[in-house]
């Protein structure tokens, strides 16, 4: 008889890992707190996830997250298109076709992948979904999860899939934290609909524009049908930037980017939201306590979270849920005593990417803070450090730093492939030419606080 699994969460972690094993015979609930997406998704914007507020943030759907859905959810990846997404090429840095076709991104906001994800789980008779339905508690029996208590009573299970997000209810009881480090940034984000009959705006990498600041940081992400969101980072004590969450100030510092003027001209495009902050952003780790129980399974932010402007929680989620599901397809017959080995391995397999979050994120907050401060950090003369920031600016003009940082940008290849004696060779030589990345252009920190003192 095969395990009872209930799944906790309904985002895209909890209904992809749901929707691969209900496909492979599995009796799978879902319990979600907050309500079900709407039926049109014309109506999208109206959804709110109040037990998800990073949905309202801008979101990118990596190279990895693409061949996943390809290759697992042939079906979803096909809806999606079908309904406004697009594919774009990241083979060139100008985002034309060419080059490697694994090398492509997914355009999308997260509510439309999360409704295409529960369009297909609503077709799966092995799958019971349930929304506004909170669990409360545990049932814990012999070291085995055997229930888990909700409101109008309990659903026996022998398998407690872990994808609440990094409150989940369970934290405390069932885990421990590896690490938990300050991303030390806020984000402020409005999205944005280009008119009908107005041609897009290009794109300076792939779906995105970036724009590197003195002490903050913008981009803008485009988005699935003509939709796109801009988004500003700041110091979270940078309390001259603060008003940035308020619509009116958030648009008069967005209209100083000439990269953005294009998509905001007068007539060009339509406000969809109001500006959403985001705060209180941490890099965290965890792992399952040594008395945890057998039958529990950390998933997607449960496991970890990270910096949202490297764009990978979304395709660490799926590609988790992808390797737990293959392992219950592979050795389904005692789901519970694989928690251990499958719960270390998703965290071996993460702990790479949590780790350059945390790297990249206190270089960046010198960086701000040194700006801030008038003493910005001294460039030095040599050849750069190869990350992936640096290959990218190189692969402009090199073609093959441009593949190596894009493939490891989009988790299709380990960070650890980008300082190779080749890369570190090509870096050199296109140093020695002269060549220097391109210095920052457009506002200062004091023109975005005269803006907001409008």
């Amino acid at each position: 008889m095969r395990a009872r699994i209930v799944v906790m969460g309904g985002g895209i972690a909890g209904l992809s890992v749901a929707l691969m094993l209900a496909r492979r015979g599995f009796g799978v609930t879902v319990l979600e707190r907050d309500q079900a997406p709407p039926a049109d998704l014309a109506d999208i914007v109206e959804w709110h996830r109040p037990g998800a507020p990073q949905t309202r943030q801008l979101h990118t759907f990596l190279g990895l997250f693409r061949q996943d859905l390809r290759t697992h959810l042939p079906d979803v990846y096909e809806d999606l298109l079908a309904h406004g997404v697009e594919e774009v090429s990241v083979a060139t840095p100008t985002g034309t076709d060419g080059g490697d076709p694994e090398l492509a991104v997914l355009a999308a906001r997260r509510p439309v992948v999360e409704w295409a994800l529960h369009r297909a789980l609503c077709k799966e008779p092995a799958a019971d979904m349930r929304y506004g339905t909170s669990v409360r508690r545990a049932e814990v029996r012999e070291g085995r999860i055997r229930a888990v208590r909700v409101r109008d009573g309990s659903i026996d299970t022998d398998v407690l899939i872990d994808a609440a997000g990094r409150r989940s209810p369970f934290r405390d009881d069932f885990t421990g934290l590896e690490q938990d480090v300050d991303c030390g940034v806020v984000y402020n984000t409005r999205f944005f609909r280009l008119r009908d009959g107005v041609r897009r705006p290009p794109l300076t990498r792939g779906v995105t524009t970036m724009v590197a600041g003195d002490g903050f940081g913008a981009g803008l992400f485009y988005h699935d049908n003509r939709t796109f969101a801009i988004g500003i980072g700041r110091l979270p004590d940078d309390n001259e930037l603060k008003a940035l969450r308020e619509p009116e100030g958030f648009d008069q510092v967005a209209a100083l980017f000439a990269e953005f003027e294009p998509w905001l001209r007068p007539g060009a495009s339509e406000v969809l939201t109001d500006v959403a902050p985001m705060a209180g952003l941490r890099n965290t780790l965890r792992r399952p306590t040594e008395d945890a129980p057998a039958g529990y399974f950390l998933l997607g932010d449960a496991l970890c979270t990270t910096d949202p402007a490297f764009g990978r929680g979304a395709s660490v989620a799926l590609h988790q849920a992808v390797r737990l599901a293959t392992a219950f397809a592979e050795q389904p017959d005692d789901l519970p005593g694989l928690a251990a080995e499958v719960n270390a391995g998703a965290l071996a397999w993460v702990r790479p990417y949590f780790d350059d979050s945390v790297q990249s994120d206190v270089v960046r907050t010198r960086l701000w803070q040194a700006a801030l401060a008038g003493q910005p950090l001294p460039q030095g003369a040599g050849v750069p450090p190869v990350n992936v920031f640096t290959l990218m600016d190189a692969g402009e003009r090199d073609p093959v730093l441009w593949s190596a940082a894009q493939r490891c940008a989009n988790l299709l290849a380990p960070l650890e492939e980008l300082d190779t004696p080749e890369n570190r060779e090509r870096l050199r030589h296109l140093w020695s030419t002269g060549w220097r990345p391109a210095a920052a252009t457009g506002p200062g920190h004091a023109d975005l606080v005269d803006a907001l003192a409008r």
